[in-house]
């Protein structure tokens, strides 16, 4: 028997392979369709009516400014569970050319690193991901850490392409593409702008 032929051993190698195809195309990754934007905008839509609610092939570097220290638990107190999840988000963060702490502050913002979270909106998984969105990105399982963080990171990467700046970048992935042109800048939603915040901290937290 080959290994091959045994079922994990090849499920891993297909993933090996799908990330090192991401790594040798990224160009391929970076495209921000307009069916993604519609999906944000009807995701967001009733909340935003209301007033509620990159990148070149090398990591960025957010020029935040400096907050007050977080309190929130740096990595090395994170729970075992949590820290088994950071190499993968690492690994596909690299693949596609985004800063791995960014993504890892965006995934703790989002669903504090819980794989089978569901929002009140239907968004699943550890970058809430909506169904639409999840298939316009290729991801099949949203509840799967290495689809999910891919198709997370995807879209992330063409927003900041789209923008070319963090902040919008990040307000972007929670209000929807739309709200941040519209506003040219982070929207006047209070969640959007505690979103920001939150995200900026986190950041804080994986870089120290």
């Amino acid at each position: 028997m080959k290994l091959t032929d045994i079922p994990s051993v090849s499920s891993v190698l297909g993933r090996m392979e799908s990330l090192s195809q991401m790594a040798k195309n990224p160009s391929a990754l970076v495209s921000f369709p307009d069916m993604l934007e519609k999906e944000w905008n009807k995701q967001n839509g009733a909340k935003q009516t209301s007033e509620t609610n990159p990148i070149s092939n090398d990591s960025i570097q957010l020029p935040f400014p400096e907050t007050a220290k977080s309190l929130e638990p740096t990595l090395s107190r994170l729970p075992k569970q949590t820290g088994d999840l950071i190499g993968t988000i690492e690994s596909i963060a690299e693949a596609q050319g985004m800063d791995p702490n960014l993504v890892k502050a965006m995934v703790k913002a989002e669903s504090g690193f819980k794989t089978k979270a569901v929002s009140p909106k239907g968004a699943m998984g550890l970058m809430q991901l909506m169904p639409e969105t999840a298939e316009s990105l290729g991801v099949k399982d949203p509840f799967d850490p290495e689809e999910n963080i891919t198709g997370g990171v995807k879209f992330l990467k063409g927003l900041m392409k789209e923008f070319k700046d963090p902040e919008k970048a990040i307000a972007a992935y929670n209000a929807g593409p739309g709200a941040v042109k519209r506003y040219k800048g982070i929207p006047p939603y209070e969640e959007t702008k505690q979103y920001v915040s939150k995200v900026k901290r986190f950041y804080k937290d994986f870089s120290s």
